[in-house]
């Protein structure tokens, strides 16, 4: 790790980050949390689940020191490999691919390497069992390495789909078709009515483009951008 005194400052000389992160194997991929209280990190370390395992430190304050590393688990960490991860603004979702040096793609995706995405109802409740981000943006090769702009409105990763290694964006959009119909209009508003004041994901779309957990007014100031617009299929 190098630090700085302000923004414009210089940074200082690099530091290792000590025997609590770093082992006798591989280990990278730093991350921490929007409120500094965890610490991810990707590591080949003995005691996983395959070859390389996300990990999580944790702390009571930005004041106090990490306490030990702790493996995710069998739901997030699996025999294959999680590696690249990112978390979004929020904290409540993230992301990782399969490596795309070692190790063999889990099953499920559509290629040599996928991008994956577990959730989190809360900051104190567990990692959901991870998903693909879909055919949009992982394709036959390799697709990686997923990166989330502050605002949380666009990807970006890698790809080699074109021969060589490249740089994408895609822009994250609210599903707002709540029944699929193609067009948003008066019966997409009565379902986020009929679920109004409730967690019910489906609605859950503001702020953009995480939503909060409740179904209110955010969400409805969402829908209403997008009100009598075509909806396209959504995977």
């Amino acid at each position: 790790m190098t630090t700085r005194t302000t923004r414009d400052a210089p940074w200082e000389p690099a530091v290792n980050l000590g025997p609590k992160i770093n082992s006798s194997a591989a280990d990278g991929s730093p991350w921490i949390s929007p409120d500094g209280l965890e610490f991810y990190f990707g590591s080949f370390r003995s005691g996983g689940y395959g070859g390389e395992d996300i990990y999580v430190m944790k702390r009571a304050t930005t004041n106090d020191p990490w306490g030990e590393p702790l493996n995710l688990g069998p739901i997030v960490n699996s025999v294959y490999e999680e590696h690249g991860l990112c978390l979004s603004p929020d904290g409540l979702l993230l992301f990782f691919c399969d490596n795309y040096v070692v190790g063999t793609p889990r099953p499920g995706g559509y290629g040599a390497v996928d991008m994956w995405m577990t959730r989190r109802a809360s900051v104190s409740d567990p990692w959901q069992a991870p998903v693909n981000l879909g055919s949009k943006v992982n394709g036959a090769n390799a697709e990686g390495c997923a990166r989330l702009s502050l605002d949380g409105r666009a990807l970006y990763f890698f790809s080699n789909h074109t021969g060589g290694w490249e740089n994408y964006e895609a822009s994250i959009e609210p599903v707002v078709d709540f029944n699929g119909d193609g067009i948003v209009d008066a019966a997409d508003v009565c379902i986020m009515i009929e679920h109004w004041q409730t967690d019910y994901p489906l609605c859950d779309i503001g702020p953009m483009p995480w939503g909060d957990g409740f179904v209110d007014v955010e969400d409805l100031k969402v829908l209403a951008e997008h009100l009598f617009e075509e909806a396209p299929l959504v995977e």
